[in-house]
This record gives structure tokens, C-alpha cells and sequence, in this order.
């Protein structure tokens, strides 16, 4: 016969104590370093961590066949940022909170009745056969919230966890020490970026006119073409030059095959369907080597301005 309520376990304390911390340094990082410089932000950023503290002692304590409302390790933690108000940090420290929480859930824990209820009922008797449908559909719908719930949880954890590193992580770049978001708006705002996203425009306009004419078939061949890591040899090959031409004989080839190759001249229906298409291959070409040789072209005049 179990006990009235959970017996007292030492290890879950702890478990429910560091987690507890590790969620609420995470949150608390997981904000920009002018909210906490802010009164008012800072109070919101305050009320984030408390709520944290108190999820990440609900996580651990729960479970198995124990439950507690989450109301307890939010006061707990509550009570803990209260004490912790008054005084004056250099930085922020959960442990009392997190402590008072994890004290505060271990003396309101209950059992699980459910818990126990959906153990019973996994191997029904033979009295329980009228009744043996509803009680797995009770069982699979308590299943699906439990998996709902804790994949919510981990969603909103990896979204914190990726906020409180990008608001936090330091790289060397150049021999300096960056933050990464910086790091990354610089890369955002570099010619290199600014010249792929010109390119990804381009081709999904290309991609977007050519489903509308082609259909889906047609479209996901001319899609992989664009992916093909060899693109640049098969653009020569359809261009039929040589990989070491200047880029006025390219642009001259692709300008005298554009006007044989151009759909207007043809008249037959199929013969006009394969000139679309070869144009469009030979479009692709010459926008694919067109900008292979900007990007290299950059690259070797950002390299010369770098060693001066």
C-alpha cells in the first residue's frame, strides 16, 4: 500500500534545484543587455526568470507518478526574488529562489491518481471489457496531452537557449572579441551576403515564372540544376566554351545562343516548347558564370584591400 503522499527524495531536490538555476540563467540571458538596464524592462525580465525558476522545478518534480500545482514553485520563486530584491548584485543569482521553490513543491507533492489509474487500466480483466475502449482512449488521450505539453516545453526551451547564446556568445574575429549577434548583422550586412540574397531573388522569380509555364515536373528538374554543385562546368558545357573564356566571349556566346535558341522563332508547337527550354538552360548558364566571376572577383578585391 503506497504512502498518503510521495516520500521525500534528496536527489529529485537537487535535481529540481539546479534546473531551476540552469532556467533561470538561461532566461535571464536570454534578453538584451539594454532591458536590464531598464527599470521597467528589467521588471519584465525579472517576471520571466521567476516563471523559469518555477518551470524548471514543475519539469523535474513531476515526474512519474507525483504532481503539484504549478502555482507553489512559482510563489516559491516568487518569494525567493522578493528577498533577493533588496540587495545589490553584480550579477544575478537564482539559488534562493530556486531552493525556496523546490522546498515549496516538496511540500505540496500529491500522487498522481491518473497516474496510477492509467496502470490499472492497461491490463483490463475480464469485467472491464465493456469498458475497455473508453479507458484506452483516456489512456492515449492522456498520452498525446502529456507529449503535447512536453514538446511545448521543448520549444519554448530551444527558443530560449538559442537566444540567451546569441545574446551571449563571443567569437574571435580578426583577432577581436565579438558578440555573435554582432558578428551576425555584419555578416548581414557584408557585399557578400547582399550579392547571394541578389542571386536567391533572381532565382526564385526564375523559379516562380518557370512553375507557372512548366508545371511542377519541370520545375524540380530545373531546381536541382540549380543546386547541382557542378553547375558551373554543366554551364559551360551547355554554353559549349571553353571553362578558360574571357568574360566577353561568354557574354558573347550567350547573347548569339540566346538569339538562336529564342522561342519566337519557332513556330511548331514542339519545336517551340524545346526552344524554351534549351533558352532557359542557356539563361541559367550565362546567370550562373556571371556570377561565379562577381563573387571571385570580390573575393580576390577584398583580399588585395585586406593585405594593404
Amino acid at each position: 500500500m503506497r504512502r498518503k503522499t510521495p516520500a521525500f527524495e534528496i536527489s529529485r531536490l537537487c535535481g529540481q534545484y539546479l534546473t531551476a538555476i540552469f532556467y533561470g540563467f538561461i532566461t535571464y540571458y536570454a534578453f538584451p543587455d539594454t532591458w536590464h538596464a531598464d527599470s521597467f524592462l528589467s521588471s519584465i525580465v525579472r517576471c520571466c526568470t521567476t516563471i523559469a525558476v518555477g518551470l524548471g522545478t514543475q519539469l523535474v518534480g513531476t515526474l512519474g507518478p507525483r504532481q503539484c500545482s504549478l502555482i507553489w514553485p512559482l510563489l516559491g520563486a516568487v518569494f525567493g526574488m522578493i528577498c533577493l530584491a533588496g540587495g545589490n548584485y553584480s550579477s544575478p543569482s537564482f539559488n534562493l529562489p530556486a531552493l525556496l521553490s523546490s522546498l515549496v513543491f516538496e511540500l505540496k507533492i500529491q500522487w498522481n491518481s491518473e497516474y496510477f489509474y492509467n496502470i490499472t487500466v492497461s491490463k483490463p480483466t475480464a469485467h472491464q471489457s465493456l469498458t475497455s475502449s473508453k479507458q484506452i482512449k483516456r489512456k492515449r488521450s492522456h498520452i498525446l496531452k502529456r507529449c503535447l505539453i512536453y514538446g511545448l516545453g521543448a520549444i519554448v526551451f530551444s527558443t530560449i537557449f538559442n537566444l540567451a547564446i546569441y545574446q551571449n556568445l563571443e567569437v574571435h574575429v580578426n583577432g577581436r572579441r565579438i558578440k555573435i549577434k554582432d558578428s551576425i548583422d555584419d555578416f548581414f550586412k557584408s557585399k557578400e551576403f547582399l550579392l547571394l540574397r541578389q542571386r536567391l531573388a533572381m532565382v526564385a522569380r526564375q523559379v516562380w515564372a518557370f512553375y507557372f509555364q512548366y508545371g511542377f515536373k519541370e520545375t524540380w528538374r530545373y531546381i536541382w540544376r540549380t543546386l547541382d554543385l557542378e553547375s558551373e562546368k554543366q554551364a559551360f558545357e551547355v554554353l559549349n566554351i571553353s571553362r578558360t573564356a574571357s568574360q566577353k566571349e561568354i557574354e558573347s556566346q550567350c547573347r548569339t545562343l540566346s538569339r538562336q535558341w529564342h522561342p519566337d522563332r519557332y513556330r511548331d508547337s514542339e519545336q517551340k516548347h524545346n526552344a524554351e527550354i534549351t533558352f532557359m538552360n542557356i539563361q541559367q548558364a550565362c546567370d550562373c558564370l556571371s556570377y561565379e566571376r562577381k563573387r571571385r572577383q570580390l573575393i580576390k578585391t577584398r583580399k588585395v584591400s585586406d593585405s594593404n
